[in-house]
């Protein structure tokens, strides 16, 4: 019998992360594009702060979601100066490779090369992995 549940287990796993289905962006772990490899990530504000160390450099960074740009194409991450911004890659059949839903709020982790657009840092990345952050109402 434990072997049985594995199996359905192991299905249902691979189901999952072939898409099937719609993520719900407010409860799960959801990976938008292809897997995001999180082991080396760079806080966010780190890279923020030293951007001349990143930019040109491919990078896999993670932080806090502040805002989901225009169509999910972009996650604007929180940082302590500069705005730092994950971006899909542009195509020719829906406008861009992935999208994270508006309502998307939590924690980002995304890999790409780094890049400077005047004052803000751009990260290219094929996919991003968004982890829901639920805060507890504080005690009164």
């Amino acid at each position: 019998m434990p072997k049985r549940l594995f199996v359905i287990a192991l299905v249902g796993g691979v189901l999952g992360a072939c898409g099937t289905g719609a993520p719900d962006a407010t409860t799960a772990d959801t990976t938008y594009g292809p897997p995001v490899d999180a082991t080396e990530a760079v806080p966010a504000p780190a890279v923020a702060a030293e951007g001349s160390l990143y930019v040109g450099h491919r990078t896999a960074l993670d932080g806090q979601i502040a805002a989901v740009g225009a169509a999910g194409c972009e996650v604007i991450l929180e940082t302590d100066g500069r705005p730092l911004v994950v971006s899909a890659p542009r195509t020719d059949a829906t406008g861009c490779a992935w999208a994270v839903p508006e309502v998307a709020r939590g924690l980002a982790v995304a890999a790409g090369t780094l890049r400077a657009a005047g004052d803000t840092l751009r990260l290219t990345a094929n996919g991003v992995r968004v982890t829901p952050v639920r805060l507890s109402e504080p005690d009164s």
